[in-house]
Formats: C-alpha cells, sequence, structure tokens
C-alpha cells in the first residue's frame, strides 16, 4: 500500500519532547494526578515507540536521570510508581531494557481495579515487543482469570498481542479456559483459539491519546507563530515562514505511518497471528 510521506521537522520535535516532559516533570507529585499528566507521559511513550529518532540523547539521559532519582524516593513504592509508570515504559521503548518494566510486569494483577486498568494502558503501545511466554507477564495475567478480576479478559487479549507462535498461545488458552471466568471472557478466549478474530478493546484508548497528540503539536505551532510573527497575523491572508512551520502533519513520514500501520493495539481485531516489530 502507498503512504503519505512527510518530512519530520528533527529540528522542532525534539524541543517539543523536552517542552512536554518537563510539563510533566513539573506537576509530578499532584494529587489527584490531573489528566493532563497521563496525556503529556503518552505524548512522550507515543514519540518513543513510533519515532525514536527525534530522541535527542540530551533528553533520553534527562528522562533516566528523573525516573533513577523518583526509584530511590522513600515513598516511591507507596504512592509514586504508578504515576513514573508511562515514563518507565518509555525508557523500555527507548532501550528495550525490560528492568524499566519490571513493576508494570509486576502489578498487572494489582488488587486495585483502576490501577490494573493503568498498568495495562501503560504497557500497550510496547505490546509487540513483548514475548508472549514471559512468566512475569503470564503469570499476573493467570492470576486475574483465576481470582476472576474486573477486566481480566482483557489483560488476557493484551498478551495474546505479545510475541509469540500461535500454537503456543492456543495450548495456553485452553489452559486459561479450564480457570472460572465469565463467560464474556470466556467467549472471546474461545473465538481466538478456534483461529477467528476478536474486536481489538484497546482501539478507544490510541484514538483519545492520538487526539490529544494532533492537538497538542497544532497548538505547539499556534503559540510558535504567535510569539514570533504577531504582527504577521494581524494581516489577513498572511503566511508564516517556511521555516517556522510545523508542517503538520509532521507524524506521518513513511517510515513512522508503516510502524504504525503494523502495530497490533491499530489493528481492528485480534488474532493470533505473529507480530511485526
Amino acid at each position: 500500500m502507498s503512504v503519505p510521506s512527510f518530512l519530520i521537522n528533527q529540528v522542532k520535535l525534539p524541543k517539543i519532547l523536552k517542552s512536554e516532559f518537563e510539563l510533566w516533570v513539573h506537576n509530578f507529585g499532584q494529587r489527584p494526578i490531573p489528566e493532563a499528566q497521563d496525556l503529556r507521559a503518552f505524548f512522550i511513550q507515543w514519540f518513543a515507540v513510533f519515532a525514536p529518532e527525534c530522541f535527542e540523547q540530551s533528553l533520553v539521559k534527562e528522562i533516566s536521570t528523573f525516573a533513577c532519582e523518583m526509584k530511590q524516593h522513600i515513598n516511591f513504592m507507596r504512592s509514586k510508581w504508578y504515576e513514573l509508570l508511562p515514563i518507565e515504559v518509555t525508557l523500555y521503548a527507548l532501550s528495550s531494557d525490560s528492568s524499566w518494566i519490571n513493576i508494570a510486569r509486576a502489578n498487572l494483577n494489582h488488587h486495585n481495579s483502576g490501577i490494573r486498568r493503568f498498568v495495562l494502558e501503560s504497557l500497550l503501545l510496547v505490546v509487540n515487543k513483548l514475548r508472549f511466554d514471559d512468566p512475569y507477564l503470564l503469570t499476573p495475567i493467570t492470576n486475574n482469570l483465576e481470582w476472576g478480576h474486573m477486566g481480566a479478559g482483557n489483560t488476557a487479549l493484551f498478551l495474546c498481542m505479545a510475541q509469540g507462535e500461535p500454537e503456543m498461545k492456543q495450548t495456553q488458552i485452553k489452559q486459561w479456559l479450564d480457570q472460572a471466568m465469565n463467560s464474556f471472557d470466556c467467549e472471546k478466549l474461545q473465538k481466538l483459539a478456534h483461529g477467528e478474530y476478536v474486536p481489538n478493546p484497546f482501539l478507544h484508548y490510541v484514538v483519545r491519546f492520538a487526539c490529544y497528540i494532533s492537538l497538542r503539536l497544532a497548538s505547539h505551532e499556534a503559540l510558535l507563530q504567535s510569539i514570533l510573527f504577531p504582527e504577521i497575523l494581524e494581516e489577513q491572508n498572511s503566511t508564516i515562514p517556511e521555516e517556522f512551520q510545523l508542517k503538520l502533519p509532521i507524524i506521518l513520514e513513511s517510515i513512522i505511518w508503516q510502524r504504525m500501520n503494523d502495530h497490533p493495539v491499530f489493528q481492528p481485531f485480534i488474532r493470533l497471528g505473529q507480530v511485526k516489530t
């Protein structure tokens, strides 16, 4: 298929990413956690997954340093770990160092349903880097099904989007079906085991976040224009000099578009096929 080909503005995007991270750090620790914090963290994570070329090493180091400092905080495991989670997953996306997702994996079966959902959302964009047979994922997700946790079926569907042979996934699903679970989850897993397609329950998350990304990029352009060229903007039918435009949509350069197109979380259905990485 043909894909759009737009040049990424690799001068402005690193600045935007740095700005988003600094805003996120500035508001870190607020309770309750503002929705804007989650959106900023996802904004950074999205580019780490689909456009890692836009990250300057200085910013990666800044993010890593902040994460390491927070993990040393006396109250980290009591009240700060879940707010840092999307940024840790960002560092995993940039480095493939699985130690950054240890806390996320360990809390997929958290007793609090809201935290379980947040952990799952934080891992969605890196699911194609994960392994289906990773015991640190498989065990808590199996626990969810055994214990009848709310949303247990979705955690199982999430894992089915990870890397792994379809036959291995089918074997595990049959073992899961021996567990007591609600009929809705059971039906979806049976369909997967029989090679059928199951509607992707995660699309609304990524659509919501993608809307924020578009709005945020557009707002950066508007802010830049109003600061640099207030007198020009007062003139009717004026244009902004080429070198100062963000040239939206800058996120649609062909290779990034292809990464999105191949990503399982953007597919309308889940199936037990091989995952592209």
